[in-house]
């Protein structure tokens, strides 16, 4: 999110223009203030698109009006639309939220049960759009977003009707599907396959597929099915592997694996709480400073006022350069990982389908029917944005400072802006993710009990709560609220971990070094897997450090 400037217009039709949320070859995204209160997306087009075609805004209002007819609580709403000195613009329902993308970039994975809500979510947008003969053609996890009342779907300028020519490519490579990334006619089932890809992203914080350039990553994606890492469980492998049939009348529809998957009720994981906390109070901040709405002009083509803009002082919308600070292009599909304070240590020929599959061949009895584990997806939502000339859409870095809270897990911004001067402090993010050691298992709350007392241990690693440790800046190791704690404080050899609620002591500080040790504060002694067992259900301790492969761990950078 970036601040407007002085040459950025403040005002189109009854909005008050608030920030920059996006910028791209297609035009800019702002969030802006309705004139009832509530937060909208609205994209303004470039003038260059429509001057160099001629027949643009006619389809950018056929798109508008067919996804008005698309209603479905994970879709934002189109709320208005129209044109400013010529250019088109809309404006969709938009509450605060943060990304899927810029969640993966910060470690955090979802559990089995996050992962259901969130799946959930998407399928019932996706049922929605597919109803009004849409394909997305433009899903990942950049366009997925989270907020604290549901899940919306993103972008859906690529959208268009199922029976026009949508073969043209427009997704990132990693989540195309292998007809999009092959140049033929696209179906709803495309967008099942990338529904895969993004569910993939989401649990491991990687692509399923991938390569060093973008040749390789479609090259990929035209091969063999990708490799499904034993860590996921059985039950998100199985789905997965449905979603990516090669063969897309093999793939099952949307309405089949939300029969299968159920509405989802679990919650978001903590740390996803907080970066919607810090995006909330941003943008409560952004929405007190705006100033006030002035009456609007109207326009011959637009049902609400639009205050037309006069390019030399006043512009409708500005196209800043893209550089490597505002925008990340990877030549591979694959999620990047956050950047690591510097303190500490870095870690590590399908067939062809026809234009509307009408035998489908998958059937619910080929893999065990999905039961009650889908959880809660309480909070996503989305916004439109029109990218249909555009041939590729890397997945970007994000462009999302806030203002965050003492307690905040991510790298925030806050800068005060005056006539003259500008002040940017920036707090470096906190490390978030799993631990793994010895023959890659993971360090677990044992039952993801977060009483005092639970036993940490050894475990398969299998993306839940009980496996995600946030390394605070204290020098406590937190999972599900608590502190890795050496029991009773004890500093022998062989004392055991546990989890307990945080209290400052020295037997809760940890130290991680460039060795992958991780030493404790009071004992000096290492985070140890006893007698390098690697049986699930060890329970670790401590023991003096010797460097042997049972006291080597990967945590988070």
């Amino acid at each position: 999110m970036r601040s407007l400037g002085d040459s950025d217009p403040r005002q189109v039709g009854a909005y008050r223009l608030l920030a920059e949320l996006d910028v791209d070859e297609m035009g800019a995204v702002m969030l802006a203030g309705g004139p009832d209160g509530r937060l909208a997306a609205m994209k303004l087009v470039s003038a260059r698109l429509v001057a160099a075609d001629d027949g643009f805004a006619r389809r950018f209002a056929r798109e508008v009006a067919a996804l008005r007819t698309v209603v479905d609580p994970h879709i934002a709403a189109v709320v208005d639309a129209g044109q400013a000195d010529g250019v088109p613009w809309v404006a969709v329902d938009h509450p605060p939220g943060v990304s899927l993308r810029r969640v993966v970039e910060r470690g955090v994975l979802l559990g089995e049960d996050a992962l259901w809500s969130l799946t959930a979510g998407l399928l019932s947008g996706l049922s929605a759009l597919h109803r009004a003969g849409l394909v997305h053609r433009d899903l990942t996890p950049e366009n997925v977003w989270l907020t604290e009342d549901g899940i919306r779907l993103l972008d859906f300028g690529v959208a268009r009707a199922v029976d026009h020519d949508v073969s043209q490519a427009v997704a990132a490579p990693g989540f195309m599907s292998p007809e999009q990334a092959g140049g033929r006619p696209l179906t709803p089932a495309s967008d099942v396959f990338s529904l895969g890809a993004v569910l993939h992203t989401a649990a491991t914080g990687r692509g399923a597929f991938g390569g060093e350039s973008r040749a390789d990553t479609l090259t990929d994606i035209l091969g063999a099915q990708p490799t499904l890492s034993s860590s996921l469980p059985s039950r998100v492998r199985l789905f997965l592997s449905a979603c990516f049939a090669r063969d897309p009348r093999e793939r099952p529809t949307p309405e089949e694996l939300r029969a299968l998957v159920g509405p989802g009720v679990a919650g978001w994981p903590s740390l996803v709480q907080g970066l919607l906390g810090e995006r909330k109070a941003e943008v409560a901040r952004l929405a007190a400073s705006a100033s006030p709405v002035s009456s609007p002009v109207s326009s011959p083509l637009s049902q609400s006022g639009v205050r037309p803009v006069a390019p030399a002082e006043s512009p409708t919308m500005r196209i800043s350069p893209v550089t490597a600070a505002r925008l990340s292009t990877p030549s591979s599909s694959r999620v990047p990982k956050a950047t690591a304070p510097a303190a500490r240590r870095t870690t590590p020929t399908e067939p062809k389908p026809t234009s509307k599959p009408t035998s489908k061949r998958w059937k619910p009895d080929r893999w065990a029917v999905i039961s009650g584990a889908a959880v809660v997806a309480t909070i996503l939502f989305a916004i439109i944005m029109f990218n249909a000339l555009t041939p590729d859409r890397p997945i970007r870095a994000s462009q999302q400072p806030s203002t965050a809270p003492p307690t905040s897990v991510a790298p925030t911004t806050t800068t005060t802006t005056t006539t003259t001067t500008t002040t940017t402090t920036t707090t470096p993010p906190v490390p978030t993710g799993q631990v793994s050691g010895l023959a890659g298992k993971c360090v677990d709350v044992a039952g993801a009990e977060p009483a005092d007392g639970t036993p940490v241990q050894l475990h398969e690693c299998n993306g839940t709560d009980a496996q995600l440790w946030v390394f605070a800046q204290d020098g406590t190791m937190q999972s599900l609220g608590k502190c890795l704690d050496v029991t009773g404080g004890d500093t022998n050899d062989g004392a055991k971990v546990q989890l307990y609620g945080c209290n400052g002591t020295p037997a809760q500080q940890w130290t991680v070094t460039s060795e992958g040790w991780i030493i404790n504060a009071k004992s000096n002694k290492c985070l140890d897997v006893p007698a390098s067992q690697t049986d699930d259900g060890i329970q670790l301790t401590i023991w003096t450090c010797h460097g042997e492969p049972n006291q080597v761990w990967t945590a988070p950078a």
